[in-house]
């Protein structure tokens, strides 16, 4: 069986996955918790498999995992399970698998849950554009504020404006670009949010997929060029192994952000890894990149699933090697899924981004 068709079989048939939810991790000793987010994930890349293979399992699973997130959202808004706070960015991915459902179904359910969560979602849009949550907590985390994952918002909203015949969410959409293109650095990392000198590689990664997906539909080449300066910082920080860090820092050049990128923390991470892949296949650059990150990848799947953390120190890798803990993850399995079904330098398949 290729490496392929083994993340395939675990996407449908591991302990990720029960009762139409997706885990976010397990492990021999543990599992969880469920999450939303991932699920609407899932949604989506159900979807493309299913193009793919003309397999009904896969809308199957489509649609169960459709109906499992209607039961857990709440006016139209999806939680976290586990702080219980409404998250724009969540009910954003949830809104773009429910219109990939609808395009492929053409059950009218699907419209009608994606046109409630849209509705939740305009609720949380104000000047800063859009709030991260219903509610700022007390303690706040960087995913609590307005911060550039949120970029990957004009996904959702580009979709509808598609769908709809409704130019407003265009006119949203391209708001949300223009803010946070101001975060991109000259060196051409997205800081997190305006407060922040890092770049954290998971968050910036999805700012490039809401540039490209951008490109992919309005054709501007300023969007363009946002995405490719993204995808050369990814080529620049990449490590020997193909492996990413989680997080950089950035030192401040006069007034403006230099482009001296360094290592914040030795945490390697694989779905930044795998994102890197998706990007790059997308746009037709870096091919020796993507062997490297492959490579990488393959070294970190366990019985079919990615483990998501690796330490860069010898000390901490040691103790990798003895424990049975580790555990699988759902999200970078499922970006790495998709990177390998994906055509290298067609960028039309933005179409498929999630």
């Amino acid at each position: 069986m290729s490496n392929l068709e083994k993340i395939v079989d675990w996407y449908l048939s591991s302990p990720i996955y029960k009762n139409g939810a997706y885990f976010a991790y397990y492990s021999s000793r543990r599992k969880g918790p469920i999450y939303p987010e991932i699920t609407a994930y899932a949604i989506s890349l159900s979807c493309v498999l299913f193009r793919r293979r003309n397999d009904l399992k896969f809308l199957e699973r489509a649609e169960t995992c459709a109906e499992y997130l209607r039961r857990v959202g709440r006016n139209g808004g999806i939680p976290s399970l586990t702080d219980n706070l409404l998250y724009a960015f969540d009910t954003g991915i949830f809104i773009s698998s429910m219109l990939d459902l609808y395009k492929l179904t053409e059950k009218k359910v699907y419209l009608n849950e994606a046109e409630k969560s849209l509705n939740w979602l305009i609720s949380l849009w104000d000047k800063t554009p859009f709030s991260a949550v219903d509610k700022l907590p007390e303690s706040k985390a960087w995913y609590h504020l307005p911060s550039v994952h949120l970029v990957k918002l004009v996904i959702p909203l580009l979709k509808v404006s598609k769908c709809l015949g409704d130019i407003e969410y265009e006119k949203k959409a391209l708001k949300l670009l223009s803010k946070y293109s101001g975060l991109q650095t000259n060196g051409g990392g997205f800081r997190v949010n305006e407060a922040s000198t890092d770049i954290m590689s998971h968050p910036h990664c999805y700012a490039i997929e809401g540039f490209l997906y951008a490109y992919y539909l309005l054709r501007d080449q300023k969007l363009l060029e946002a995405a490719r300066k993204g995808s050369e910082w990814l080529t620049k920080v990449q490590n020997s192994d193909g492996s990413f860090y989680r997080r950089y820092t950035i030192e401040r050049a006069s007034e403006s952000y230099g482009t001296k990128n360094m290592a914040r923390e030795k945490l390697k991470t694989s779905d930044v890894t795998a994102q890197a892949t998706r990007i790059w296949k997308l746009l037709g650059v870096n091919q020796q990149g993507i062997e490297k990150a492959y490579r990488y990848l393959n070294d970190q799947t366990k019985n079919g699933g990615l483990i998501l953390f690796r330490s860069g120190s010898l000390t901490a890798r040691a103790r990798e090697l003895f424990s049975w803990r580790k555990p699988v993850y759902s999200w970078p399995t499922f970006f790495y899924l998709h990177s390998l079904i994906l055509p290298f330098g067609k960028i039309e398949y933005c179409s498929e981004l999630f």
